[in-house]
């Protein structure tokens, strides 16, 4: 009994010394994004470290050692129709906007009382700060207010302007840029305009985007001790690691230096059992099921009536039931193969084998979740991300994509009838399946490692090559004096 106590302390002990102080500084309202991430905040606490996390979103049933910031909520003007705007969008153009639009987010996402109390605040300590740098950059100098290592998180793949602060190399001939519209498979022509654009996006990115986001640092990171602070460029240059939303398996191959982590699906788990009825119609589906849903943040009723239409009655002609993901009350004669409802359990839907077919927008985390449980994709997509992730597959042979701004009822009904009838989509996914998930580590194993890796060695600096250094953009942007 004494030898069981003692063992016991011992573990406890143990645990101790190895728990750390974390910060999750995560303010934005992107549910999107922070899914993603929200398993790695919960183990963390599992393993016994005291995380705090600043988000607009909390955690149901939270571990003991789990302390949530309430992050204020707003009102975002979303009444813009996303379908509208795809028809004139060109992807090209995308970080030029971003550059215009981000910074007006980000100053919104600070100036609100959570933010600002937790900036100013005088008595805490973190060991490690782990923050979201999508469109922003001056979230970094929160590191300096703690005097703790940053781990910074994406969404997607890093693009030319952020690889250059880490020296990571990002080869226009070979890697696509997510807004260039190209897959890795270029021709001479498209390799010389993506590494074009990838040049433009960076000397303009450093000359034009980042002062502005120096400036938010400057006007709103004014905690005690900001006159010791670095530049901008200095604290990005000094991360010790970024974890990804990304694998070779559902994106481009690149080189990665050592501090750049890929940790795509660690929401990711496998399929659970359905509700009854669910679990009943999934299993009584002798042709299979079809499941329709562009995600949390695109409405299907915003979709122009006479393109709706084309949908459904193209969906009313196939023999599968069809899962459909629909936001609104309006009553609609749906035809009987068509179950809909405001929700569903996704994951566990991709996960039957009686899904034979998901019919998406094309978002990361949907792309993940077909290619983890094996199912072949038709991706109408609309902007963003899923203008890549989806061309992405299909060069991969697991979907056939559909820009929206080139949406008809003719490619729709090609499209409908290839992914149901050639057999090649079904295992081209299950192909890439397989290659996901041969992994030394699953990936939420392997942030949490890399994560304590940084912490066991102090920011683990050694991380970097001298690369960061060489860099054009003079040190003094991003100082209280520019």
């Amino acid at each position: 009994m004494n030898h069981i106590n003692l063992t016991i302390g011992i573990l406890i002990l143990v645990n101790s010394c190895l728990s750390a102080n974390i910060l999750a500084f995560l303010p934005t309202k992107a549910r999107s994004h922070y899914g993603g991430f929200e398993p790695l905040l919960k183990e963390l606490a599992v393993r016994g470290h005291n995380m705090t996390v600043l988000s607009p979103f909390a955690l149901k049933d939270p571990p003991l050692s789990y302390y949530h910031i309430q992050v204020e909520d707003e009102i975002l003007a979303m009444d813009w129709n996303p379908f509208s705007v795809a028809k004139h969008f060109k992807p090209i153009f995308i970080p030029f906007m971003s550059w215009l639009i981000w910074p007006k987010f980000t100053e919104m996402t600070i100036n609100k009382p959570s933010v600002l109390k937790l900036i100013h605040s005088e008595s805490l300590h973190f060991d490690l700060v782990i923050f979201e740098n999508f469109f922003h950059e001056s979230f970094v100098t929160i590191g300096h207010k703690f005097n703790a290592p940053v781990v910074q998180i994406f969404p997607s793949v890093p693009n030319a302007g952020v690889a250059q602060w880490y020296g990571n190399p990002y080869i226009g001939s070979y890697i696509p840029d997510v807004n260039s519209g190209f897959s890795d498979d270029m021709s001479f022509m498209e390799r010389l305009t993506n590494t074009a654009l990838s040049f433009v996006y960076t000397a303009l990115s450093s000359l034009y985007y980042l002062p502005k986001q120096s400036e938010l640092m400057d006007k709103y990171f004014n905690y005690t001790g900001w006159e010791t602070r670095p530049s901008m460029v200095s604290m990005l240059k000094n991360i010790s690691l970024t974890l990804m939303n990304t694998h070779f398996s559902i994106g481009t191959s690149r080189p990665l230096v050592p501090s750049f982590i890929d940790v795509a699906g660690m929401h990711l788990r496998p399929a659970s059992t359905l509700p009854k009825d669910l679990q009943d119609i999934m299993d009584n589906a002798p042709d299979g099921i079809v499941y329709f849903s562009f995600g949390s943040v695109i409405k299907l009723s915003q979709l122009p009536k006479d393109q709706f239409e084309m949908i459904i009655r193209q969906l009313g002609k196939i023999k599968q039931k069809v899962l459909f993901k629909w936001d609104s009350d309006d009553k609609i004669d749906f035809p009987s193969n068509i179950i809909i409802r405001k929700w569903f359990p996704q994951s566990d839907i991709l996960g039957h084998p009686n899904c034979v077919l998901f019919i998406t927008h094309g978002g990361i985390h949907s792309t993940e979740e077909a290619i983890y449980y094996g199912v072949p994709m038709l991706a109408i997509s609309v902007f963003g991300d899923q203008l890549h992730n989806s061309l992405v597959m299909q060069n991969r042979g697991a979907a056939i994509r559909i820009k929206y701004s080139e949406f008809s009822e003719d490619a729709f009904e090609m499209a409908l009838y290839k992914t149901l009838h050639d057999k090649s989509y079904k295992e081209k996914a299950k192909e890439l399946s397989v290659i996901y998930q041969d992994q030394p580590l699953k990936s939420l194993d392997k942030a949490i490692y890399w994560i304590e890796y940084v912490i066991r060695h102090k920011g683990a600096h050694h991380l970097k090559t001298n690369a960061c250094e060489l860099t054009c953009l003079p040190e003094s942007v991003g100082t209280q004096n520019d």
